[in-house]
């Protein structure tokens, strides 16, 4: 486990024989995001779970200055390098698929491949509205009450009751001070979105999408048709956080990927 100045993580080895394969939750998430993901995932890699900054259990960390995105991304590749991971799959959800891009950025040669769920390719003008006042709004309202907003613009239909009822429980656990701080990247964000939307990940891609993820799909669909070696599934009657509304289609999909781009065996190889 984790500790000190590095982030708060948990491994699961498999073996010499597996690959790793690293879980990277969006704002406002933690490790607990995956939990449906882990078993289904077990034995199959090297599982690194891990609590970014601010988030979780990594409330005990240095301050980043500057505290910007990449200071998120350089908290990942120091704990990379801490536990000499050369190379490693990378499976995020919502802003999880964005710190992904910019430890692809910085470290290209570690990222063998991405899988992202409910994937952040542009911002849409109701959501750079929301944004916008969050942050002139931030030092008046209560950020539980921005969060409890934001999910209901992202995930406003019944069955989205469970993926918005975890966004919000886990928000929860994240202080004032540390959602202002975050909150403030909503500027580099929109910038760092359409300089990523121009240019491909350096690794094999696999988006999965909720079909009534009404704010991000068409972006991820018009980032997938620019580039050969992204591949888009869309999961049906499924919202925005597609790994937990519908885990059992999102984990047999991506599964099947790994099996056909890299020859992943139906079954967990035994160490």
């Amino acid at each position: 486990m984790g500790s000190g100045k590095l982030l708060y993580h948990e491994v699961e080895y498999a073996g010499n024989h597996a690959d790793w394969l690293v879980f990277m939750h969006g704002a406002g998430g933690s490790m607990h995001t995956f939990k449906r993901q882990f078993p289904h995932f077990h034995g199959h890699f090297n599982l690194l779970k891990l609590d970014l900054r601010d988030h979780g259990a990594s409330k005990d960390l240095e301050a980043a200055t500057p505290f910007d995105m990449y200071a998120i991304a350089r908290d990942v590749i120091q704990l990379l390098e801490h536990l000499r991971i050369e190379h490693a799959h990378f499976l995020g959800v919502s802003m999880g698929s964005i710190f992904i891009r910019l430890v692809d950025e910085l470290k290209p040669q570690v990222v063998k491949s991405v899988v992202v769920g409910g994937g952040v390719f542009k911002l849409s003008a109701k959501v750079q509205f929301f944004i916008n006042a969050g942050v002139l709004l931030a030092s008046v309202l209560p950020f539980r009450t921005l969060y409890g907003l934001l999910a209901t613009i992202i995930m406003p239909n019944r069955n989205h009751a469970k993926s918005r009822e975890v966004f919000i429980r886990e928000a929860e656990k994240i202080s004032q001070q540390e959602f202002n701080r975050w909150i403030r990247l909503a500027p580099e964000l929109r910038g760092q979105l359409r300089k990523h939307f121009e240019s491909p990940i350096s690794g094999p891609t696999l988006i999965v999408m909720g079909q009534e993820d009404h704010v991000f799909l068409t972006p991820a669909r018009e980032y997938a048709q620019r580039w050969p070696d992204v591949e888009i599934q869309v999961i049906q009657r499924c919202g925005h956080v597609c790994n937990i509304e519908q885990p059992d289609q999102f984990n047999e999909r991506v599964l099947d990927w790994f099996q056909r781009r890299f020859g992943l065996p139906a079954q967990p190889i035994q160490p």
